[in-house]
Formats: C-alpha cells, sequence, structure tokens
C-alpha cells in the first residue's frame, strides 16, 4: 500500500492498532493476516433502467469512502463481527427513537 506521495505505508487494524502482513502465498496454501471491508457514508438515488426508462430503481450511492481493516485475531471476536456488519449494511442501524420503541 503506498501513501500519496508514493511512500510505503503499513495497513493496521481498525480495532486493536497492531500492523498488518500482506497475504503470503507458497506452492501449496497461503496464509491471511487481515480481512478488508470496503465501506462509506451513503444516500440514496433514484436510476432509470436503461432497457426501460419509465422503471425506475433506488440503489445506495457511496459518497465518502472508508477502508476497514480487521486482523484475523479481532476477527474471531463476535462483537468485531456485529460492528463490520453495521459499518457494511448501515441500513441495520436503528435509529434512537427506533431502538426506544422496541
Amino acid at each position: 500500500m503506498s501513501g500519496a506521495d508514493g511512500t510505503k505505508t503499513q495497513r493496521r487494524c481498525h480495532h486493536c492498532g497492531r500492523e498488518l502482513a500482506e497475504t503470503m502465498h507458497t506452492r501449496s496454501t497461503y496464509r491471511v493476516d487481515y480481512y478488508g471491508l470496503h465501506t462509506g457514508d451513503v444516500e440514496p438515488t433514484t436510476l432509470a433502467r436503461s432497457d426501460d426508462p419509465t422503471d425506475l430503481m433506488t440503489v445506495m450511492r457511496l459518497v465518502r469512502a472508508v477502508e476497514v481493516f480487521t486482523c484475523v485475531d479481532c476477527y474471531r471476536r463476535p462483537s468485531v463481527r456485529r460492528e463490520r456488519e453495521l459499518l457494511f449494511r448501515t441500513e441495520l442501524q436503528a435509529a434512537p427513537d427506533e431502538e426506544a420503541a422496541l
């Protein structure tokens, strides 16, 4: 991974902060040290289908991209997996007034 100035930057775990190693490939296996998640702020956008312009669909458009890296140790924790799921699917996060109603 390279920074804006071309220098080498080290990825770190979003949860514990440790440096992450690149995936190691051998002839018969591989070793993964982290999982990456491409997420960010989204907004609903309405688009017309190319084959039928009268058929509109609403999609979530990525407004601000965020990369979240999780080391294999943190990924084993259920709380981290739940957090990653909420980062990936922001529609699952209930608004504070919705939580009070439940």
